[in-house]
């Protein structure tokens, strides 16, 4: 892939007078959770946003995005309590601001991939927890206690032909975050799956 990005970047510096671009909105649904916790589990979440297209042929474009998206994760396990059992639920809560930017190759009328790198900014965070049958108990994330700035690795793949329509689009994407979300308790980076409807106007 890094050839072809590579030899992408000196085609369009010799035809950027011809550069097309479109805009288009996409939302979808995703799966989180945070690497290298106990008990880690998948979180369902939400992602929404536009996004403008740059196009400079048939097979090369890229794709810059501002998007809403929330993650993190939620995990249950048994714990001792007076020699009886019981199970500790906790749910970590993220919302975040996007900015990825994509290179994205088209090898054919059915298929393409994409990669970059996404930028984020986490608007609140918190974590929800219960112990057994007793009520949950939320606490808000306080500035010093996480990272609000995020950075990591986006993959995917996508397709424009899959809808009988040229202005629809699917992807798939999986999100590698390169920074530990919350301070001070060892690994614990953002791992996320997305999939995505798309219009292009």
């Amino acid at each position: 892939m890094a050839g072809m990005f590579f030899s992408f970047i000196n085609d369009a510096t010799l035809n950027a007078q011809e550069l097309d671009y479109h805009f288009g909105v996409r939302g979808g649904v995703g799966m989180s959770t945070l690497s290298g916790f106990q008990n880690n589990g998948l979180k369902l979440g939400l992602t929404a946003g536009g996004y403008a297209k740059f196009i400079f042929d048939e097979n090369n474009s890229i794709d810059v995005e501002l998007s809403y998206s929330t993650g993190g994760q939620q995990s249950q396990k048994w714990l001792d309590n007076n020699e009886a059992q019981v199970k500790v639920y906790n749910k970590y809560s993220l919302h975040y601001l996007n900015l990825p930017i994509l290179y994205q190759y088209y090898f054919t009328d059915i298929l393409g991939i994409e990669g970059g790198l996404n930028f984020r900014y986490c608007m609140a965070g918190s974590l929800k927890s219960k112990i057994g049958n007793e009520s949950w108990h939320s606490v808000s994330f306080g500035k010093d206690s996480y990272n609000r700035f995020d950075m990591g690795l986006i993959m995917g793949v996508y397709t424009e032909n899959f809808i009988p329509s040229d202005h629809f689009f699917v992807s798939l994407r999986a999100y590698f975050g390169f920074i530990d979300v919350v301070k001070n308790v060892g690994n614990n980076k953002n791992v996320s799956v997305q999939v995505c409807v798309g219009y292009m106007f």
